[in-house]
């Protein structure tokens, strides 16, 4: 065990060597070199499709293969493509118009890239989230290393194969490993620093990169809520929140943890929850769309969640007639329904299959009480009110948001992805993807007629005093309109 801990080590620090070394002799990769990688990442996703199929459903012990590719290998193609297309666009400098002060000076914002990337991935989605923000830091002419998380070993093992088959290590490599090296991977130099996972772990690595002043980006999920105003309590809205519940057995960082519903609708809800998943699933445990959960240890937290409830009095719902299964490690999905605070399934995120629907009285008090928390990573609202979805969108502090849906915001290249507050910071995909794992560069290029030079000459002349005479001046740009 000690002599794998330290080869570990060992190949991190020569991997790391490696690409300071790299990124030193080619510090602006071309855009005809950052397509290449681009192309090799999809060549690399494409081949490996099977391999990631069978490796997923080795660490969860169920996973549908469809789930693999929509999850995993898929989502991090849609995201490599759509960079490609629009990466000629997104390198070319931006030129900015200057004061005419200036005379005939120019200048240009370049974006450059930042250098050596570190990525520490998760366990719950450990493709995606472990090579979807590798687009982007490709994108931007970097180089990455990626730690895959060790609680998805075959996944971790198959990542490692496939990049050791297609990339030299001074652009991309994976290393593996536990806790220890996971400290040393945080606490190194790195030009940038990306981790997703527990608020918990986020807080050491974040500790850790201070200590570099690494520019870091932290993806880190929370109890995302879902609020039902009374108009959005439809058979319809309430199946599409299950179907996104579903999905890898609960565990995404985009899925909605818990339901708001109105207090005198919270009966309807339940009924119409049931009804849908009876018909989708008579039977849930041992289903091929019921994904496994990762581990013992999680499996038991989400079968706690549901005996406390219980032993607590709270009114508990099975979906359907389905009890946990610890050899697949499969559990039915769960209501719990009006818990009091102060129970697990309100004071952790849940990820898994056991909802709290909880009640309001108002919409006034359900919003106080989402910004009340720690900012989640994604906010729902199910609504045919334009209205209340734009009070909505713009009253609720968090990453993301989405209205008549419960994650799709989380899935588009177009869109950038992250958290704010306590649900993470920076983001990557789309454009703003792009921006996050780049240095703007202001460049300035003088010429012989700028007044400003003439301003700040030595000695300093009687212009000086003229110009900043004229600074004081209040804009009529920033004076307000009369009012009549």
């Amino acid at each position: 065990m000690g002599s794998t801990v330290t080869s570990d080590m060992e190949r991190l620090q020569q991997t790391f060597g490696l690409q300071k070394a790299a990124v030193a002799r080619n510090p602006m990769p071309s855009l005809e070199q950052r397509l290449t990688r681009l192309g090799q990442l999809e060549r690399m996703l494409v081949e490996h499709r099977q391999p990631f199929r069978d490796a997923l459903q080795a660490d969860f012990g169920s996973y549908h293969p469809w789930m693999s590719d929509l999850l995993g290998t898929g989502s991090v193609l849609g995201r490599v493509r759509h960079v490609a297309e629009h990466l000629a666009e997104w390198v070319a400098p931006r030129q900015v118009q200057l004061e005419f002060a200036h005379g005939a000076a120019t200048a240009e914002v370049v974006q450059v890239p930042k250098g050596v990337n570190g990525v520490i991935g998760p366990w719950n989605l450990p493709i995606d989230c472990s090579l979807v923000m590798v687009a982007d830091i490709f994108a931007a002419g970097n180089t990455a290393i990626v730690k895959p998380s060790e609680l998805a070993p075959a996944t971790a093992q198959v990542l490692d194969e496939a990049v050791s088959a297609h990339f030299q290590p001074e652009t991309l490599a994976v290393v593996q490993g536990g806790p220890e090296l996971a400290v040393v991977f945080a606490s190194l130099p790195w030009d940038h620093l990306t981790y997703t996972g527990s608020a918990r772990v986020g807080r050491l690595v974040a500790e850790a990169a201070a200590k570099n002043l690494v520019p870091l980006t932290l993806e880190l999920g929370g109890k995302n809520p879902a609020l039902f105003a009374p108009d959005g309590v439809t058979d319809e809205l309430i199946e599409r929140f299950l179907s996104f519940r579903a999905l890898n057995g609960g565990q995404v960082c985009t899925s909605p943890d818990y339901a708001l519903v109105p207090r005198d609708q919270i009966d309807r809800w339940v009924a119409s929850a049931e009804a849908a998943w009876r018909r989708a699933y008579p039977t849930y445990v041992g289903h091929p769309d019921a994904t496994g959960i990762i581990n013992d240890a999680h499996y038991h937290r989400l079968v706690g969640y549901i005996d406390e409830a219980r032993a607590r009095g709270v009114r508990v719902v099975g979906l359907n007639d389905d009890e946990p299964d610890p050899a697949r490690r499969q559990v039915p999905m769960t209501l719990v329904v009006d818990p009091p605070d102060d129970l697990g399934c309100m004071t952790d995120e849940v990820f898994g299959p056991v909802v709290p629907v909880v009640p309001y009285d108002s919409i006034d008090q359900a919003i106080a009480r989402i910004n009340a928390g720690p900012s989640p990573l994604g906010s729902y609202l199910a609504t045919h009110d334009d209205g209340l979805a734009r009070r909505f969108v713009t009253e609720v502090r968090s990453g993301g948001a989405a209205v008549n849906t419960y994650g799709l915001q989380g899935g588009q290249p177009v869109l950038p992805f992250g958290g704010i507050g306590a649900s993470g910071n920076g983001c990557h995909s789309g454009r703003e993807g792009f921006l996050n794992y780049s240095h703007a560069k202001s460049v300035f290029y003088a010429a012989g007629d700028s007044i400003v030079h003439q301003v700040v000459s030595i000695p300093l002349p009687e212009l000086c005093g003229f110009v900043v005479d004229s600074m004081f001046r209040t804009s009529e740009t920033l004076t307000p309109p009369e009012r009549g």
